[in-house]
């Protein structure tokens, strides 16, 4: 029996479910996201504030060398050190003890129990046990994680290197505890998996020393450790998994079904970005509340509430969220500030043709009740207008004091409503709030903004187009995926934006107005059973898919604190895969289902109602023709889906592909040419 067993700490006792360093890289994580350091601004990321506490704790390892000791330092020391380097404002020492609690709680958070040392000790015995560790975390550090993980009865009380400024590796730390607890070497033992620190080095100064590698373990923490040198390795070990666990949750009896589920896990790094993105931009940007707005909004609450279960980020509280039921029909005349074309202008430069009856129900009002005005003026209920801003008979409505009044006593009434259902929402005046959409214009912020003026309003979108409208004061926008207000060359996405919307949308229904009911306000949804077909057959199971990966990416994710920036590429990969490379149940559910337009046509496009040969033809000398070939063409733009088009024949499906290629060829030549205009 020898008088002193020591024991390793770290996988000997301990293992992690990360590689050491995942742990230092979420400390400076959550450093670069609070708000309580001044961080400089030369450091962009967090790998550079990783990069910069390496450099430090190098600097320290050094000086401790010179003046006689083992290279060894303390956290804390590390970290009044670094941020004295990386701040711009002096750093109290409370911040300093936090940041220090911090780590400690990451470490017991990705740690746990050796699940073999108990009975792998239990040949060794020993007077006394106790836990020796090459670490920069004090004893009573070190005692705190053993004890979180059950493992005082192991070895309760020890030493850690830095409490003395001595190491294994150098083999004085064991001269040390020989003198310190008076015995000799040759009555020593020490257990570890390090084949020098814990049994060259420990043989060298006489200690009998015990390797400490079990296969199974081992390997497996070979491999947590792999994932933290590269991401593209996390992200296709990720994959992997996920792959994985959904053999056992889809549908295998139902294609589509399968198929649909199989896409949602492979497109999941989209909306995991996505959600990463806007937990980083509330914190960053100080949102007060988040709002994720119908119909897409729902799904991305219900990833974003997989990846952020307990509401933070790097144990930072992030904002309150929840579902803001708005439209654009529901919040358009709220917005309103007078009956004007200017004001209907908002809608025009979006949607190039207005049908009448369409026009009405956009301001809340029956077109049946109207009929003499729009006999008065030279419109009927049925009529497509190209152009309304311009077309004398529209000027006319809008200058009848029938129209005029109707409208105005439906801006006053709607925004009374609005304004009570936002408040019951929990939107305080002055608060600066955050809002999540699909995209693509933002024209729901704009309203919004309109009807809260003494709101700050940041709209947080996938992706966004260009702004057509003119801009409110109090909205910012920003996009996670393409952004065409930075970048014209990201048009190329936006072929496919009625798909994305399709697979993001909810099955609840679009919000059209708001009722009081029992002194309360409440939205009206409508639901489109010819929409939700496409929802039942396919979105849903994709977004199942989407959620499974979400729930095996999350743990990852904060473990290794992966950030949306790292996610952007693989995330617009996938996205362009989308737009150019579709999967075929993809392509054929969306072109056999409707669209329910409210704004402009006010009708239900049926995706697979294609302009015939004979229409295409004509639409070379006929202007009518030509309008309902480029309407289809607006109101589809995808060429991927065209391409999978079932039931027509080859040429009159090789012409429309012809159109379609030619259309997006001619809208990104026109985008480059504006964007050279305007620099020059």
């Amino acid at each position: 029996m020898y008088k002193l067993l020591t024991i390793d700490v770290w996988d000997t006792l301990l293992r992690r479910r990360c590689h050491p360093e995942c742990v230092k890289l979420n400390t400076s994580a959550h450093v670069f996201f609070s708000t309580s350091y001044k961080i400089n601004t030369t450091y962009h990321t967090h790998w550079d504030l990783y990069f910069s506490r390496l450099e430090i704790e190098a600097q320290m390892a050094n000086a401790a060398r010179k003046n006689g000791g083992d290279d060894e330092y303390q956290i804390s020391h590390v970290f009044e050190n670094w941020l004295k380097q990386i701040c711009d404002e002096n750093i109290e020492t409370l911040l300093i003890n936090r940041l220090v609690e911090y780590e400690l709680d990451t470490e017991i958070e990705t740690s746990f129990a050796d699940p073999e040392i108990g009975s792998f000790l239990e040949k060794y015995l020993a007077d006394q046990t106790l836990f020796l560790s090459d670490f920069y975390m004090p004893t009573d550090m070190l005692s705190k994680i053993l004890l979180s993980k059950g493992l005082a009865s192991l070895a309760q009380n020890g030493i850690s290197s830095c409490s003395v400024g001595l190491n294994k590796r150098s083999g004085l730390l064991y001269r040390h505890v020989h003198k310190f607890y008076g015995i000799l070497p040759n009555e020593h033992m020490h257990v570890g998996d390090n084949s020098w620190s814990d049994f060259e080095s420990a043989s060298k100064e006489g200690v009998t020393g015990v390797l400490y590698l079990p296969t199974q373990l081992h390997a497996e923490r070979l491999e947590r450790e792999s994932l933290f040198a590269s991401r593209e390795r996390l992200f296709s070990h990720l994959n992997e998994i996920t792959i994985k666990a959904s053999k056992s949750r889809a549908d295998y009896s139902n294609s589509t079904v399968k198929n649909a589920f199989l896409l949602g896990c492979q497109l999941a790094p989209i909306f995991i970005g996505f959600s990463v993105w806007l937990a980083e931009k509330s914190l960053q940007n100080s949102i007060d509340r988040l709002y994720f707005m119908t119909r897409e909004g729902e799904f991305f609450q219900r990833i974003y509430n997989l990846i952020f279960p307990f509401n933070t980020l790097y144990k930072l509280k992030l904002p309150p969220n929840d579902i803001l039921e708005v439209s654009r029909l529901s919040t358009f005349v709220a917005s309103m500030a007078y009956v004007s074309i200017e004001e209907l202008q908002r809608i025009w430069r979006l949607q190039k043709s207005q049908k009448i009856s369409a026009l009405f129900s956009t301001l809340g009002l029956n077109h049946e009740e109207f009929g003499d005005v729009l006999s008065e003026v030279g419109l009927k209920d049925s009529d497509i207008i190209d152009s309304p801003s311009e077309n004398e008979s529209v000027v006319k409505l809008f200058r009848t004091s029938k129209f005029i009044d109707a409208v105005n006593k439906n801006i006053t009434e709607n925004r009374k409503c609005i304004v009570e259902f936002l408040t019951t929402k929990g939107i305080a005046s002055n608060a600066k709030i955050g809002v999540v959409d699909i995209g693509w214009r933002g024209t729901i912020q704009d309203s919004l903004a309109s009807i809260l003026q003494d709101n700050v309003i940041e709209g947080f979108y996938l992706g966004l187009r260009k702004v057509i409208n003119p801009q409110p004061s109090n909205v910012a926008k920003f996009a996670y995926g393409p952004n065409e207000l930075i970048d014209t060359d990201s048009h190329q996405f936006f072929e496919a934006f009625s798909v994305m919307e399709m697979l993001c949308t909810s099955g609840l229904g679009s919000v059209e107005s708001y009722s009081r009911v029992n002194d309360r306000v409440i939205p009206n949804r409508k639901i489109s059973r010819d929409e939700n077909k496409a929802f039942e057959q396919f979105t849903v199971h994709f977004q199942d898919g989407v959620a499974l990966a979400a729930e095996i990416w999350a743990p990852y994710l904060a473990s290794h604190s992966v950030t949306a920036a790292e996610l952007k590429v693989p995330s617009m990969l996938l996205w362009e895969m989308l737009v150019k490379d579709p999967h075929k149940d993809l392509a054929t559910t969306f072109m056999e289902s409707s669209q329910h337009d409210g704004f402009g046509f006010g009708d239900v496009f049926q995706r697979d109602s294609v302009p015939s040969l004979k229409t295409i033809l004509l639409s070379l000398f006929s202007k009518q023709n030509r309008i309902l070939v480029l309407n289809f063409v607006r109101r589809l733009q995808w060429t991927s889906g065209v391409r999978n088009l079932r039931g027509l024949d080859k040429s009159h499906k090789y012409i429309l592909i012809l159109i379609f290629v030619a259309a997006n060829f001619v809208k990104k030549w026109r985008n480059k040419t504006i964007r050279f205009l305007s620099k020059k």
